[in-house]
């Protein structure tokens, strides 16, 4: 006599919570880096004086110090950081390359041109000339590399070799232009230059969360074709994809919202190179420009804090420190890149 033994049952439950718990990790460390920057300063507070601010029970004092000049900043790291990880994860789609980052190509570059051109003319002009000039020199910019490389597409060597080209030109005439402009021109633009979140305001970041919130929408939605443009432009064709029509969509996506970012804070750079790459490494696959998005958040909050704060009483630009991470995370990713290539 045979009896059936019930299987033993498979923990799918277990298997499926370990994304949640990824994402849900991800998300406490950022409100914690968040918490953090409201608590740290020349002033020190609390955790419940900083919560007494935030819900309108501090003193007036503190609730100024919180709620009118940490609170703008630390939510400029999120919105800025989350920006550009999005514009990294779609170039480095698009182009199929590990260094296709609007900073690597060149994009950055440009916006920055266009920011020096008004400059020069208006000193004091506002946000709206600045974040126009800013993404028409970063459309230009895109359009003189797309250009120069019509032949050999966006994937590949040659795109990456002919934006960091165009960045280096670009570069010695922002030199050119920073030299030719007065002194306090000249200085404001240097240190701006360099990426700062130091004395943000609601009333100089507002306008800038508002135009990432009208652009979020048509990128989140452009973003969704970046897996059937994997697959080849054929394929993408076969399943019903406007190959061109997407990918311009997402270029110029990807380049508005590097451009708001440079225009508020300046060229901040290696956030779009190294958030698309941590997000893969760390958080789960299934959507890899919201995971880019939250990694570029971590990433520029948390070198934010550490300019702000790990160096008092001197400040740095927000800049100088993601380029010093980016550099050494650019060495350790090219030797694992030579490691893992067989010797000849």
């Amino acid at each position: 006599m045979t009896t059936n033994t019930p299987a033993p049952a498979t923990r799918r439950p277990a298997a499926s919570a370990a994304p949640s718990f990824r994402w849900s990790m991800a998300f406490a460390l950022l409100l914690g880096i968040l918490f953090a920057s409201l608590l740290a300063g020349d002033l020190l507070l609390s955790p419940a004086e900083v919560w007494a601010a935030l819900t309108g029970r501090a003193a007036d004092f503190t609730t100024t110090v919180v709620l009118s000049w940490r609170l703008p900043r630390a939510v400029a790291g999120v919105a800025f950081g989350a920006a550009l990880g999005t514009a990294g994860a779609i170039f480095q789609s698009l182009t199929r390359n590990p260094l296709g980052s609007p900073d690597v190509i060149g994009f950055n570059t440009g916006a920055y041109t266009g920011v020096l051109v008004v400059l020069l003319a208006v000193p004091a002009a506002g946000f709206l000339p600045l974040a126009a000039a800013s993404l028409l020199g970063g459309l230009v910019t895109t359009g003189v590399v797309v250009a120069l490389t019509a032949r050999s597409g966006m994937a590949g060597r040659t795109f990456i070799l002919t934006g960091i080209a165009v960045s280096a030109l670009l570069s010695s005439v922002n030199t050119w232009l920073v030299y030719k402009t007065d002194t306090a021109t000249a200085t404001a633009g240097s240190l701006w230059a360099s990426g700062t979140l130091d004395n943000t305001r609601w009333v100089n970041l507002s306008p800038a969360l508002v135009a990432l919130g009208v652009l979020t929408i048509p990128v989140v939605v452009a973003a969704t074709r970046l897996r059937f443009l994997a697959l080849g432009d054929d394929v993408a064709t076969a399943l019903g994809v406007r190959v061109r029509t997407s990918r311009f969509a997402l270029i110029v996506g990807a380049v508005a919202l590097t451009a708001v970012t440079t225009a508020s804070a300046g060229p901040i750079m290696f956030i779009a190179l190294a958030a698309p790459h941590l997000a893969r490494a760390t958080l789960p696959r299934s959507h890899p420009v919201v995971a880019a998005a939250l990694t570029g958040a971590l990433l520029l909050s948390g070198a934010d804090w550490i300019a702000a704060h790990a160096f008092a009483p001197t400040q740095l630009p927000v800049g100088a420190v993601t380029v010093t991470i980016g550099g050494a995370y650019l060495v350790l990713m090219l030797l694992r890149r030579d490691r893992r290539t067989p010797s000849p």
